[in-house]
């Protein structure tokens, strides 16, 4: 009966003890720093650079982000970050440096993640405050240039 009872204690601790997927955290944010993007007259015009850090997969990032396309159309459908684990989307279609959506979504992995952000320079006056600063004609040949102070914390 001893025997029983021991063995019943022992088997209820262990249990207990035993990892879950449930005992596991997830974080539900991704880090994008040194974030920053322009835009000018010549072809292909537009260029976009940050560094994603996700919690949830240490072992691949940080990676760095990198887009250049023809400013006042839409980026590659399927643009990846560096490291191909990454989609960059802008679901409101054409990126307009002053207000857009960014969108990441992770192409692989057992934690599926997607979030959105929009970004806006306040230059319609609906952002103060914004960390998101643009400037028109900052030096020759650039029509534009924006970039994020600090970091950035998207949801996923």
């Amino acid at each position: 009966m001893k025997f029983l009872m021991a063995s019943a204690l022992l088997a209820a601790g262990s249990t207990l003890a035993a990892p879950t997927t449930d005992n596991l955290k997830r974080e539900n944010f991704i880090s994008i720093t040194d974030f920053h993007a322009n835009a000018g007259p010549t072809s292909p015009g537009a260029f976009m650079h940050f560094v994603v850090t996700d919690p949830n997969y240490p072992g691949d990032t940080p990676t760095d982000c990198n887009l250049i396309w023809t400013y006042g159309q839409s980026p590659k459908e399927n643009a990846r970050c560096n490291d191909s684990e990454y989609y960059i989307k802008f679901p409101q279609g054409p990126v307009d440096f002053n207000l857009f959506t960014l969108e990441l979504q992770r192409v692989n992995g057992s934690i599926p993640e997607k979030g959105q952000i929009l970004l806006s320079s306040n230059a319609n006056g609906g952002a103060p405050g914004t960390k998101w600063i643009c400037q028109n004609n900052p030096k020759p040949n650039i029509d534009i240039s924006c970039s994020y102070e600090g970091t950035l914390q998207l949801s996923v």
